[in-house]
């Protein structure tokens, strides 16, 4: 049933992660499962191809598991997926009333990520494809982020117009790209070292607050923090090149202020409140001064940190996915199968597929 092998293209360069010259051969209804197993959390769709409809959608959390470390653990996630993977897939079928037998085609994200918990994810897929004889494709993490905003199409509500300028910002990822109205997408630029989420996390890790500290830090702020209390310490904001980020230097910035001799616990709060600030303010900068460049793209922000109130709210012009699809799901997943197999960029994957780190 496999046609003959493909080899994927690099994500980065300027075409679409699978070989668009093919088309693929599976009829225009699928009902597609999706799996993804990229970090921390083990994630199975199900979609109906022609109708964008959603018929499932879990997701299994190991945040408590990486809690006690203070963040996530390769190995421990790795262990993690395989308990909880074929949980969320007998979850997912449950929810969709359907039985194996009954899905049609098989995608998951094989790059980028850890590669120990990828592994997880497309070792799984490539047995049910397998056992099941059903066609299997591999899809890029990151793509899916960049174009979750088609996820609106579940809802029966329009993503935004076509082209882009896109952030994807999380806390692996903080990157920009243009994406263009037959949806081919350029990488502009990235983060030159922490991502932006990486460095919320670090900084809660350094001012004792537990893990992952994104969430935290952007509730807390929200509900106690005063407007003085956002531009009491003076955080520098690191002035990198066009399209690149940079908060290692701010992340450090932070732990020298936390160690002054007169620096009070109950500073903490503004500290957090001022960090917070400055890393927000480098992203809404950064992706305003490249919309100047593209005037005529509309702006589009993805990924776990979009969902941060205080993000949304200095962005008011930009389109947002729902918060339960800017962090990791599989739905995104299900929804790119879905795109490129509408317009026939669906290529099917041999079973000695492998996962990349990046």
């Amino acid at each position: 049933m496999l046609v003959k092998p493909i080899t994927p293209c690099r994500f980065y360069q300027d075409v679409c992660p699978l070989d668009r010259g093919r088309r693929c051969p599976y009829k225009s209804f699928m009902k597609l499962l999706a799996i993804d197993t990229s970090c921390d959390d083990s994630c199975v769709a199900i979609l109906e191809t022609d109708t964008f409809h959603l018929l499932a959608d879990v997701v299994h959390s190991h945040i408590k598991a990486m809690a006690a470390y203070g963040g996530v653990v390769p190995e421990l996630a790795s262990r993690q997926h395989l308990k909880a993977l074929p949980l969320a897939l007998d979850e997912a079928l449950t929810q969709a009333s359907l039985t194996l037998n009954q899905i049609d085609y098989i995608v998951v994200t094989h790059r980028p990520g850890l590669i120990g918990a990828l592994l997880v994810g497309v070792s799984y897929a490539k047995s049910l494809a397998y056992a099941l004889g059903k066609p299997l494709s591999v899809l890029n993490h990151l793509e899916a982020h960049l174009l979750s905003p088609f996820l609106a199409r579940t809802q029966n509500q329009n993503p935004p117009p076509l082209p882009w300028i896109a952030l994807v910002v999380s806390g692996g990822h903080t990157e920009l790209f243009r994406v263009e109205e037959n949806l081919t997408h350029h990488w502009l630029g990235g983060t030159l070292d922490d991502a932006a989420g990486e460095a919320f996390d670090k900084i809660g890790k350094l001012l004792g607050l537990p893990y992952p500290a994104g969430p935290v830090i952007d509730k807390w702020v929200r509900e106690e923090a005063t407007r003085e209390d956002r531009t009491r310490f003076k955080i520098p904001r690191p002035q990198t090149s066009e399209f690149s980020f940079s908060f290692s230097g701010l992340k450090t910035h932070v732990r020298q202020i936390a160690q002054r001799p007169d620096f009070q616990a109950t500073d903490t709060l503004a500290l957090i409140a001022s960090a917070q600030e400055a890393i927000l303010g480098s992203l809404v900068k950064k992706l305003r001064d490249t919309k100047a460049l593209y005037p005529h793209h509309h702006t589009v922000v993805t990924g776990g940190v979009a969902c941060n109130c205080r993000l949304r709210e200095l962005l008011p012009e930009a389109y947002f996915p729902a918060p339960r699809h800017c962090t990791d799901n599989a739905a995104m997943v299900a929804a790119l199968g879905a795109l490129h197999h509408e317009r026939g960029t669906l290529a099917p994957a041999p079973l000695n597929c492998s996962a990349l780190s990046r």
